[in-house]
């Protein structure tokens, strides 16, 4: 996986964990684990053009919007025809 830090030295783990804590549920270590590689990939893509994660703290709240759709019911089902073809 890929090492990224915000300006604060705060990890991608510490950030998706941070949103999780401020959640009434807080989520599966397997939740946050999936969150954390997705932000991952996103932010790898993003730096290709020059984007960090700091840039989007200016616009959007990443980790917490990763952390949201890893955790919706939405994801649940997709993930479930997924694997089911």
């Amino acid at each position: 996986m890929y090492q990224y830090t915000d300006r604060k030295n705060r990890t991608l783990a510490d950030r998706v964990n941070a949103v999780a804590e401020r959640r009434l549920d807080e989520g599966t270590e397997q939740d946050r684990a999936a969150a954390t590689a997705l932000l991952a990939d996103m932010l790898h893509a993003a730096a290709q053009h020059g984007v960090t994660l700091d840039t989007f703290d200016w616009v959007t709240d990443l980790p917490g919007n990763g952390y949201a759709a890893v955790v919706s019911p939405l994801h649940a089902r997709t993930t479930q025809w997924a694997t089911a073809s």
